[in-house]
């Protein structure tokens, strides 16, 4: 099938989102924005119905991301993700995912609040690939 993002023929990954019509390379979907889920189905999902934090987190001043100390947007987005669990960990998608790499399942866990089961949980629902080892 077409890439729907660069037009070439061979995508392969399919939006799950109700209807959507939206197929691309995985390669493709990365750079606009898309979602895999690297657990249960692994599922992915288009720009459009990507799964969103439904965190109710406050930023005093200007937050930093927590592995890199960069500023973070103002709220939770594709890019800029926070712990479900003290909402006070913010983080940039890129510097979480290497956290995660890094860490693996055993030891990955929010750097502030140590949390582990939400933590995780929340982190593969909205992509971050999460290595056994």
């Amino acid at each position: 099938q077409r890439c729907c993002i660069c037009r070439l023929w061979g995508a392969s990954v399919t939006c799950r989102g109700r209807r959507c019509p939206r197929v691309f390379h995985f390669p493709c979907g990365s750079e606009r924005g898309c979602v895999s889920q690297f657990f249960g189905e692994f599922k992915s999902f288009c720009w459009k119905h990507r799964p969103v934090q439904c965190v109710q987190a406050v930023q005093r001043d200007q937050t930093l991301c927590l592995i890199c100390q960069e500023a973070v947007a103002g709220r939770p987005s594709y890019d800029t993700l926070v712990c479900p669990a003290c909402a006070s960990a913010w983080f940039h998608r890129r510097c979480i995912q290497g956290q995660a790499l890094c860490s693996a399942r055993h030891r990955f866990r929010c750097p502030l609040c140590q949390d582990v089961a939400a933590f995780q949980e929340e982190m593969f629902r909205l992509g971050i690939k999460i290595p056994d080892r």
